[in-house]
C-alpha cells in the first residue's frame, strides 16, 4: 500500500465515515421495515422461498435479502447481513467513483468524496438502511455505469447491462431519475438502441416476475399506491418546506460537485470547464427527470424528522447522477501532466471532510434515540429490547409447549424480528404479510 497515494486516504476516510455510522446509529436501532427484509433473508438461507418479491408486498424486489444469502451461510445474522449489503451498496458506488478518479484526477476524487460527506446527516441514515431501495439505486448506477464506459461497444453485453437497469427501474420508480445520464449516449445511435432494448427487456421481467402476485392474490397484503403525475404535485412538492429543502440542498450539492470535478488544470496550470452542447443537453435532461419526479403523489409519503421513513429515501439516486456525470466528463477530459500538484482546496476539503465526521461522530451517540423516538410509519425498536423481547417470547413458547408464539394485534417488529435474529417463530393477526406462515408452521409441526 502506497501512503502517498491520495485514493488511499480517501478510502481511509469512506471506511471511518462507515465506522461512525454503523457503530453509533445503524446496529443499535432497526425498523419493522428492515426487520421483514431480514426475516426474508432468514427463509430463504434455509432454501425456503415463498415470495419472489418482500413478503406481501407486490412491488419490490428483496435485492438485501438475496444478496445475504451467502453471509447468512458464512454465519453472520440475518439482520446485520442485510445491513451490511445496504451499507455497502450506499457506500460502494462513491468509493468506486473516487478511487477510479483519483489515480490521475485526484481534484475530482476529492469532489466525490465531499460530495458525499456534505450530504445532510438524515439522507446519510436512510441511505444506508436496508429498506429496498438502495441496493436497487445502486444496481441500476452500476449497470448505467458499465454502459456510459470509455470505449465501450455496442454489443450483447451492453444489452444485459441494460437489461439490468431496467429489472431495477421496476423495482424502485425513483431510479428512472438516472436515465436522463443515458443521454450521454446518444452520439452512438447502437447504443443508444441496445440500451432502449435491454432498459425495456429488463422491465418486461420484472413484470414476469409480478406475474406470482396475479395468480396467487392472496398472498398480497401491501398494494402499491397508484402513481399519479401532476402540475398540482409538482407545485405542490416544490413548496413544500421539507420537500423544497431536501431536493434543493441535494441538487445543490450535485451541482457544485460537478463543477468542481469538472474544474480540470491543464498543462498551463489554467482552470478550465470541459463544458459542450452535449453536456448542457445533459443538465436539460437532468432537470426533467427531478420535475417529472417532483409531480408524482409518491414524494409526500413521509414522516419529516425521522430517518426511518424519511423523504430522502425516494431521493437516494439524485448523489448518483452526478457521480455519472462527472465519471463521464473525467473520461473525456486529459489527465492531469505529473507535474501538476494537488490544489490547496484539497487540503481543505479534507480538514472539512474530518470536521464533518468528527461532529456526526458526537451527534449520533447523543441524538439516536432521539431519533429514533421520532413518529414513524415503520415502527423503531433497539436491537437490545427486541433482543430482551423476543427471549421472553421464547421461553413463553417453550413453557406451553407450543410450535409457534401468535398474538392479537400487530407488532412487525417482533413478528418478523424474532424470527429473522433470535429463530422464534412468531406469528401475528392483523397484518401479518408472510400470509402463508402459520398453515406452513402448523404442517412443519405434523409427524
Amino acid at each position: 500500500m502506497n501512503l502517498r497515494d491520495g485514493r488511499v486516504w480517501l478510502m481511509v476516510l469512506f471506511l471511518l465515515h462507515f465506522t461512525v455510522h454503523q457503530v453509533s446509529f445503524h446496529v443499535v436501532y432497526l425498523d419493522s421495515d428492515q426487520l421483514v427484509i431480514a426475516d426474508q433473508a432468514a427463509w430463504m438461507a434455509r432454501g425456503e422461498f415463498f415470495e419472489p418479491f418482500f413478503f406481501g408486498q407486490a412491488y419490490l424486489l428483496p435485492f438485501e435479502s438475496y444478496l445475504a444469502i451467502p453471509l447468512i451461510w458464512l454465519g453472520l445474522s440475518p439482520v446485520f447481513a442485510v445491513k451490511l449489503i445496504a451499507a455497502l451498496a450506499f457506500y460502494a458506488p462513491f468509493a468506486w467513483t473516487a478511487w477510479t478518479l483519483g489515480k490521475d484526477r485526484l481534484w475530482a476524487a476529492v469532489c466525490v468524496t465531499l460530495l458525499f460527506f456534505l450530504l445532510p446527516l438524515e439522507f446519510l441514515l436512510a441511505g444506508a438502511m436496508p429498506r429496498g431501495f438502495i441496493v436497487a439505486t445502486a444496481l441500476a448506477w452500476l449497470g448505467l455505469r458499465v454502459l456510459l464506459r470509455a470505449g465501450a461497444q455496442a454489443s450483447v453485453t451492453s444489452l444485459s447491462w441494460a437489461a439490468l437497469v431496467g429489472f431495477c427501474l421496476g423495482s424502485y420508480m425513483s431510479v428512472a431519475l438516472m436515465l436522463p445520464a443515458l443521454v450521454l449516449l446518444v452520439d452512438d445511435r447502437r447504443r443508444a438502441l441496445l440500451a432502449t432494448l435491454g432498459l425495456a427487456l429488463g422491465l418486461g421481467l420484472f413484470k414476469g416476475v409480478g406475474l406470482f402476485y396475479r395468480f396467487n392474490p392472496g398472498y398480497i397484503v401491501h398494494r402499491f399506491p397508484k402513481l399519479r403525475f401532476s402540475s398540482e404535485h409538482f407545485m405542490g412538492h416544490l413548496t413544500h418546506p421539507q420537500i423544497a429543502i431536501a431536493f434543493g440542498t441535494l441538487v445543490l450539492l450535485m451541482l457544485v460537485a460537478c463543477l468542481g470535478a469538472l474544474a480540470v488544470r491543464g498543462p498551463t496550470r489554467e482552470w478550465r470547464f470541459p463544458f459542450s452542447g452535449r453536456h448542457m443537453l445533459v443538465a436539460l435532461g437532468l432537470l426533467t427527470g427531478i420535475g417529472v419526479m417532483l409531480a408524482t403523489n409518491k414524494i409526500a409519503d413521509f414522516d419529516p424528522g425521522t430517518p426511518f421513513f424519511s423523504v430522502y429515501r425516494m431521493l437516494l439516486p439524485l448523489p448518483l447522477l452526478a457521480l455519472l456525470v462527472i465519471s463521464h466528463a473525467a473520461q473525456s477530459a486529459a489527465p492531469w501532466p505529473e507535474t501538476v500538484r494537488v490544489p490547496a482546496g484539497a487540503w481543505i476539503a479534507a480538514a472539512l471532510m474530518l470536521a464533518q465526521l468528527g461532529w456526526q461522530g458526537y451527534l449520533l451517540p447523543r441524538d439516536r434515540r432521539a431519533l429514533a423516538l421520532l413518529p414513524s410509519s415503520a415502527p423503531t425498536v433497539s436491537y437490545e429490547k427486541l433482543e430482551r423481547q423476543c427471549g421472553r417470547l421464547g421461553d413463553a413458547i417453550r413453557s406451553a409447549g407450543q410450535r409457534y408464539y401468535s398474538f392479537r394485534g400487530r407488532n412487525d417488529a417482533l413478528a418478523y424480528g424474532c424470527h429473522a435474529e433470535f429463530g422464534v417463530p412468531v406469528v401475528q393477526r392483523d397484518y401479518e404479510r408472510r400470509t402463508w406462515l402459520q398453515e406452513h408452521l402448523e404442517r412443519a409441526a405434523q409427524p
